[in-house]
C-alpha cells in the first residue's frame, strides 16, 4: 500500500475499554477525520493475544479490524515485540536485559524487557510475528505494520539517579565480542585500541573482553565506551531491519515503520538508550517520531524543542528519499501523576502540535491516545474524556481533521523548499561526550545553534559525517559544527572538499580537539581542517566567559578563550578578544568560506543571549546572499513568539504560522491579536492566500522575488494558508 495522500491517526486498544463502546468510539473517530488507528504495538499486544504459549486470543482483534473496515478506518498493526508474554521469562529466565549493576530488568515495569540477542527470545518473535502477519496481511483493514515500540533501552532508572546502562548478559556479551573482533581482525590492532595508562588490559583471547559497567569519568578508556555504545546502536537498528525482512518474505504489499524519540530528557542525543536515528530510519519504510510537548511544559521552557526535533525527524528520512511519521502526539492533558498535569493540554494546542508537525513535512500524524487507560493515572491525553464523551479537544480534532483530509493529496505533495543551513553532528561525539559527562555542553551548543537560525528564519537541516562522506552535504550553503570535538582524518578531509567547492564551513572552540579511539588530535582544528580554517589554536583558558569586540560592539563569549595563531594571508579577524588577539575568524578557502569561533558562541547565545553568533551570520550570510524562505515581522519580540513554514507542490503553495507566548510575555497580544507581516521568497507569483483555519483571504503583492503581505493573527490560533495562482 504506498501511500498518496496525509493521514490523520489515533491510538486505540480494544480490551481497555468495554466492546460496548468499540462501535460508539469508532463512530466518533470517524466524524473526527480519523483515518488510521494504531494498535497492539504496546497495548493489546503479544503478551495479551498469547498469555499462554500456542494458545491465541485474536477473537478481539479480529472483530476490530472487521468494525473498522466497516467504518472506513484502516489499521497500523504493532508487531508487539517490545512487550513479550510473561511465560517467555518464566521459560528462559534469563531473557531479561541486565544493567551494568548486574541486575535484570523487571518484568513489570516497561517495555523492552527482553533483550534482542537472546536467542529464544528471537526465535518466538520470529514465530509469533509470522503467525500476526499470516493472519491479517490479507483483511482490508490492514494499511501498515509497526515494528517494536520506541526501539531503545529503558530511559528510566530502577532506583535514584542516572538510568542504567544495558545489555550485559551473557548473549549480547558474545555479540559484543564477534561485532569486536569484526572491527579490529586482530587482538594487537584492538588491544592498541584499549591502551589506557591506569589499567591497561592486555586481552589474549575475544572472548575474555567484557563491555566497560562505567563511563569513562571514572577513570576507564574512552574508546571501550565508544565501541560499547556504538555496537548498542546497530544491534537495535539490526534487530529493527530484521523484523522488516521478515515481514517483506511474507507480505510485500504493506510498508512499515517504526517509531523512535529525539532530546528525550532522560538521554537526549540516544546514548544510553542506545538510538541511532539516522540509521533507524533506513530499516523501515517509514520512520515516525514520538513528540509530547507538552510534557515537562517544553513550549514554556524551550521554546524551540518542538521545531528542532521536528526538523531532526525529517532530516533522517529526506536524506533517504522518503517521508517521516508524527507516530505519538499528545491528545490531552500530559504527565505528572496526581499533582500533574505538567500542561492543561487544550484544543488549540492539539491543532498547534498537528499543524507544527505538518509544517514541518510530516505525513501522517497520531494522537496516543483516542481514549486515556483507566490503569494508568499518569495523565496521558485522551481526545474524549475517560467515559469516552466528547470534549473540547474532540471539537479541536475534528476540525483540523476535516482541514486536513480534505487537502489530503495537496498537503501529502507539498514539501519544505531545500535547508541552505545544516548542523553537522555525530554518534561518535555525542557517545564521548557523554561517558564524559559533557554531552549536556553539547545539547546546549547545538540547541544554542538551532535556536539563533530558527529565530533568524531559517530552515535547518541536521547532517552526519556520512552524508559528508557520500556528498549529501553539498546541498548546504552553510554547515555548522556546534562543539564537535570528535573529527577524524576522514571527515575533515570531506569538510575540506566541500568549503573548496564553495560551501560555507563553522566550527567553534575545541573543534575536532579527539579523533580516532576518542584520543588526542595533535592540533586543532584538526588534519585537513587547518588549512581549510587557516588557523592554530596554541592555547586555551576554560571556565570563562570572554569579552568580544565585533564592529565596534561588545560581546560576551561562553566557557573557553582559545589562542588563535593566524596562518594564512587570507585570513581575516572579525572579532577580538580584549587582548586584541583573534577571537573570530574568516578564511576564503578555495571557492568557499570557513568561519572559526574561539569560544561557544552559540552556548554564550543560549544562556547569555550573546548575540555574537547572530550578528556575525547577518555579515558572513548576506554576504553570501543567503536569506531565509520566509520571513515573519513583528514587534515586541523575545523569543520566536510567531513561527513559520512553508511547503510547496506542483500546484499550490501552504503557509503554516503558529504562535506559542511565554507567562512571562503576557503583553505580547493586543487584545487577543497581534500584526503580523509576511515575507515570502519564491519564483511563483500567487495572486491569494485563504486561511483553511477561518476562511479569510488575503491578496498578496509580487516585488522582486518575493511576496508580501499583512495579517493579523490571534492569540493561540493557528494559520493555515493555502496559495493560489
Amino acid at each position: 500500500m504506498k501511500q498518496e495522500k496525509f493521514i490523520y491517526a489515533a491510538g486505540y486498544y480494544p480490551l481497555m475499554h468495554s466492546k460496548s463502546d468499540w462501535h460508539r468510539d469508532l463512530k466518533d473517530m470517524k466524524e473526527a477525520g480519523i483515518k488510521l488507528i494504531r494498535t497492539a504495538e504496546l497495548f493489546n499486544s503479544w503478551d495479551r493475544i498469547e498469555p499462554e504459549r500456542g494458545k491465541f486470543n485474536f477473537e478481539f482483534l479480529d472483530e476490530f479490524f472487521d468494525l473498522c473496515q466497516e467504518n472506513g478506518i484502516r489499521i497500523l498493526l504493532g508487531t508487539g515485540t517490545a512487550t513479550p508474554p510473561y511465560w517467555l521469562h518464566k521459560e528462559h529466565e534469563d531473557v531479561n536485559i541486565v544493567n551494568n549493576h548486574g541486575k535484570q530488568y523487571p518484568n513489570n515495569v516497561s517495555y523492552t524487557w527482553a533483550c534482542i540477542d537472546n536467542e529464544e527470545y528471537l526465535k518466538e518473535v520470529e514465530r509469533y510475528i509470522k503467525v500476526l502477519v499470516n493472519r491479517y496481511k490479507n483483511h482490508p483493514a490492514l494499511a501498515y505494520y509497526q515494528l517494536h515500540n520506541e526501539i531503545s533501552f529503558p530511559f528510566m532508572p530502577l532506583s535514584e539517579g542516572d538510568i542504567d546502562i544495558y545489555c550485559y548478559c551473557k548473549y549480547t556479551q558474545a555479540k559484543f565480542q564477534k561485532w569486536l573482533k569484526s572491527k579490529y581482525k586482530t587482538l594487537d590492532n584492538l588491544n592498541h585500541a584499549y591502551l589506557w595508562g591506569a589499567t591497561n588490559t592486555v586481552h589474549t583471547t575475544w572472548e575474555e573482553i567484557e563491555p566497560p559497567k562505567t563511563k569513562p569519568t571514572s577513570w576507564s578508556s574512552v574508546t571501550r565506551w565508544l565501541d560499547w555504545r556504538l555496537f548498542a546502536m546497530e544491534d537495535y537498528v539490526n534487530f529493527i531491519k530484521w523484523q522488516n525482512d521478515l515481514i517483506k518474505t511474507m507480505d510485500k504489499e504493506h510498508p512499515t515503520s517504526t517509531n523512535i524519540f529525539f532530546m528525550k530528557s532522560q538521554d537526549p542525543l540516544g546514548v544510553l538508550t542506545a538510538l541511532d536515528q539516522f540509521k533507524m530510519a533506513e530499516a523501515v519504510d517509514y520512520i515516525g517520531y514520538d513528540l509530547y510537548p507538552g510534557s515537562g511544559d517544553k513550549l514554556e521552557k524551550k521554546p524551540e524543542y518542538s521545531s528542532m526535533f521536528l526538523d531532526m525527524a525529517r532530516s533522517t528520512s529526506k536524506c533517504l528519499g522518503k517521508n517521516f511519521w508524527l507516530l505519538e502526539t499528545e491528545s490531552g492533558p500530559i504527565n505528572g501523576w496526581v499533582l500533574g498535569p505538567n500542561r492543561n493540554v487544550k484544543g488549540y494546542d492539539l491543532i498547534r502540535n498537528v499543524v507544527e508537525a505538518v509544517a514541518h513535512d510530516s505525513k501522517l500524524t497520531l494522537y496516543q491516545g483516542w481514549r486515556q487507560w483507566d490503569f494508568q493515572p499518569l495523565h496521558w491525553g485522551g481526545i474524549v474524556d475517560l467515559d469516552g464523551n466528547r470534549t473540547e479537544r474532540y471539537d479541536a480534532a475534528k476540525k483540523i481533521g476535516k482541514i486536513l483530509n480534505d487537502n489530503s493529496k495537496d498537503i501529502f505533495n507539498a514539501h519544505n523548499a531545500d535547508s541552505k543551513v545544516a548542523i553537522l553532528i555525530s554518534k561518535e561525539n555525542a557517545i564521548v561526550l557523554n561517558g564524559i559527562e559533557q554531552d549536556d555542553f553539547l545539547l546546549d551548543a547545538m540547541r544554542g545553534a538551532y535556536k539563533v537560525f530558527w529565530e533568524k528564519g531559517y530552515a535547518v537541516d541536521f547532517i552526519t559525517p556520512e552524508l559528508v562522506d557520500n556528498g549529501y552535504i553539498n546541498k548546504y550553503k552553510v554547515v555548522y559544527m556546534p562543539f564537535m570535538a570528535v573529527i577524524d582524518k576522514k571527515l575533515s578531509m570531506g569538510l575540506e572538499k566541500y568549503v573548496e567547492k564553495g560551501g560555507t564551513l563553522i566550527g567553534t572552540a575545541r573543534c575536532g580537539m579527539l579523533g580516532k579511539y576518542g584520543w588526542y588530535n595533535h592540533e586543532i582544528p584538526c588534519f585537513d581542517l587547518q588549512k581549510v580554517f587557516g588557523i592554530k589554536v596554541e592555547e586555551v583558558t576554560a571556565n570563562t566567559n570572554p569579552n568580544i569586540t565585533f564592529n565596534r560592539k561588545n560581546y560576551s563569549g561562553y566557557w573557553h578563550k582559545e589562542t588563535i595563531k593566524v596562518n594564512s594571508k587570507n585570513v581575516e579577524t572579525l572579532a577580538m578578544f580584549n587582548d586584541d588577539k583573534p577571537a573570530v575568524t574568516m578564511n576564503h578557502y578555495g571557492k568557499g568560506l570557513a568561519v572559526y569561533f574561539g569560544t561557544h558562541c552559540d552556548c554564550a547565545y543560549l544562556k547569555n543571549k550573546s548575540y555574537l553568533l547572530w550578528d556575525v551570520l547577518e555579515q558572513v550570510l548576506i554576504e553570501k546572499n543567503i536569506v531565509p524562505k520566509l520571513v515573519l515581522d513583528y514587534s515586541n519580540v523575545r523569543d520566536k513568539e510567531i513561527d513559520g513554514h512553508y511547503l510547496e507542490n506542483k500546484d499550490n503553495g501552504f503557509v503554516f504560522i503558529t504562535n506559542y507566548v511565554s507567562k512571562k510575555h503576557q503583553d505580547f497580544f493586543i487584545n487577543g491579536k497581534k500584526s503580523i507581516s509576511v515575507k515570502l521568497r519564491s519564483e511563483r507569483q500567487y495572486k491569494t492566500a485563504k486561511d483553511l483555519i477561518n476562511g479569510n483571504e488575503y491578496a498578496l503583492q509580487y516585488c522582486n522575488g518575493t511576496l508580501n503581505w499583512n495579517m493579523i493573527i490571534k492569540k493561540d490560533e493557528v494559520s493555515l494558508l493555502k496559495l493560489y495562482g
